[in-house]
């Protein structure tokens, strides 16, 4: 049940950044969450209180308001490609939105309590004349270069936003 109700709310968040992309040409950052009693919340991320500031705001809001699943949505730069082990120095170090070969997405980003992480991405595209578009929703898993089987894990300031489970549960 919980990775059917994280793919259905992937696939409107997907929706909503068609529709408003191609009415204003970028995505603001922001989080679609659901409560554990049900109650749906669409908050703005935080980014006027920097980085690390606003992932630990959000972590706190998440955790008072006792959220269970969440997807993500925000522009993002990647690579269509695995790195290669001598440029992962510099890519750790410049990050990616250096690399000659960065492509721009909008990245969704979910999380179910009982279910886990699922990452899926929009290229942006900007075509030499006319107004730019999103392609198609791409799951992180499906990309081309990432060998069959793998186990795809993601890390950093914005993963596993959700309330840690405890003795209060």
């Amino acid at each position: 049940m919980s990775e059917r109700e994280l793919r259905r709310m992937l696939d409107y968040a997907s929706d909503f950044c068609e529709h408003h992309f191609a009415k204003k040409g970028e995505i603001a950052p922001m989080w679609h969450a659901i409560t554990s009693d049900g109650q749906k919340l669409i908050e703005p991320h935080p980014t006027y209180l920097g980085k690390d500031m606003a992932a630990a705001t959000i972590r706190i809001f998440f955790d008072l308001r006792d959220l269970i699943r969440y997807v993500y949505i925000g522009e993002a730069w990647t690579l269509n490609r695995l790195i290669r082990p001598e440029e992962e120095e510099e890519i750790f170090r410049k990050g990616i939105s250096e690399h000659p070969d960065r492509v721009e997405v909008v990245q969704l980003q979910g999380e179910d309590r009982d279910y886990g992480q699922i990452i899926a991405s929009r290229d942006i595209i900007r075509p030499a004349k006319g107004k730019p578009y999103l392609g198609p929703l791409t799951m992180v898993n499906d990309l081309p270069h990432v060998p069959q089987g793998a186990t795809i894990t993601s890390e950093g300031r914005m993963v596993g936003m959700l309330p840690v489970r405890g003795t209060r549960q």
